[in-house]
């Protein structure tokens, strides 16, 4: 395990809240421009609006304008298009989008220069009206299922258009007990099953230029409804030098090696959801903070483990016992050390914390117990400043 040792700050407000239109409810998705400049997403289509925000750092972020989606989302059979756009393991897609996961493209590319990129996360059972469905029946709320679904923006953050479906579980979206759409046979098998994959956000890795997204998969217990585990997974793809995004491609048995829609995969971490990836630069690690479900409501539930190379994890250790005000799903980690990625930290840090439609609040971290021995080196070369 590493070395760090956490304080964290009280709680400070932020401008990603109710007054603002914005119902946050996953983890907030952040990046660096060209310029230096830190934008956020906050929010999700069903309540309110996707606030854009952008600052200097975590601690000055405005609100700029509401983003407009130039698709539309809701009942089946309209929602992504309909028949454009299916989920790719059946039914039509339907359902909103929770912006979870912000990529900007390098001024440097040669297409698309200052795009933003959303990795959006969307559920079968909320903001479908009578076309939503769980596991169980045709009705709102849970166990639904979640897909992973791709949008960009070419106007920083004000209108956004949607690309379609990207990373999907190898399990299919429905169940023997509830078919939708019509489909008259498959569907996984009542007990335990997969509820799709979602709750996600992305680290960039430099050195290969390629895009990660961590998502998190519940697996769920049909007979006595309850969650049995959380897990997560790692999925990336290619940055072109274009600005475009390759396909992504799961990892599965030590490799990346399956496709992002259908394609197998292998948990690099269990016992924690909704995961955020950072690397901390002192310690020369990657860190990944986590919840833990069963201290939800009955204490903090912040995780955090460690990494050389985003698919060996450490197990996962609650790093504070102390701040009940941590009793939280959604964590989101950013640096403000000059020139570098939001997701490159230092000693100091902050951390954006929030739960289902609440306010986030933003707590200053510090950590501690970093020797001298620390790396910055990963297989063999150092990220590049």
């Amino acid at each position: 395990m590493h070395k760090l040792q956490w304080e964290i700050g009280k709680a400070v407000d932020t401008e990603m809240n109710g007054v603002n239109g914005v119902h946050p409810d996953c983890v907030p998705a952040l990046c660096r421009d060209g310029e230096g400049s830190l934008w956020a997403i906050a929010g999700h289509s069903g309540y309110g609006t996707l606030g854009v925000f952008t600052g200097r750092n975590a601690d000055d972020l405005k609100k700029v304008h509401d983003a407009e989606l130039l698709f539309p989302t809701g009942p089946a059979g309209t929602a992504f298009g309909g028949r454009k756009h299916p989920y790719p393991d059946g039914p039509l897609p339907r359902g909103e989008v929770w912006a979870t996961g912000l990529w900007i493209v390098p001024e440097n590319a040669t297409k698309y220069p200052g795009r933003f990129y959303a990795l959006v996360h969307n559920e079968t059972g909320w903001g479908a009206g009578s076309t939503g469905y769980t596991a169980f029946a045709r009705e709102d709320g849970e166990p639904d299922f979640r897909h992973i679904g791709l949008m960009s923006s070419d106007d920083r953050g004000k209108t956004w258009e949607f690309h379609g479906w990207v990373i999907t579980a190898a399990e299919p979206c429905y169940t023997e007990r509830y078919r939708p759409d019509g489909i008259s046979t498959g569907g996984q098998k009542a007990g335990i099953i997969n509820l799709g994959a979602g709750d996600l956000s992305v680290f960039f890795n430099p050195d290969e230029q390629r895009l990660y997204c961590f998502y998190s998969m519940i697996w769920y217990n049909m007979d006595d409804r309850s969650v049995v585990a959380d897990k997560v997974y790692v999925a990336r793809a290619k940055m072109k030098k274009t600005g475009e995004l390759g396909g992504f491609e799961k990892y599965h048995q030590g490799r990346f090696c399956t496709p992002g829609n259908g394609g197998a995969e292998t948990a690099v971490m269990t016992g924690g959801a909704e995961p955020c990836v950072a690397y901390h630069t002192s310690l020369g690690r990657y860190l990944m903070t986590t919840y833990n479900r069963a201290y939800w409501g009955k204490g903090p539930t912040l995780q955090v483990c460690v990494s050389d190379n985003l698919t060996d994890w450490t197990e996962p250790v609650r790093v504070v016992k102390t701040h009940g005000e941590l009793s939280m799903p959604y964590y989101a980690l950013c640096g403000g050390e000059p020139g570098q990625p939001h997701n490159f930290l230092g000693e100091e840090f902050d951390l954006l914390v929030c739960s289902n439609n609440t306010d986030i609040k933003r707590h200053r971290v510090k950590t501690k117990g970093v020797g001298r021995e620390a790396a910055t080196v990963r297989r063999g070369k150092r990220f590049r400043r």
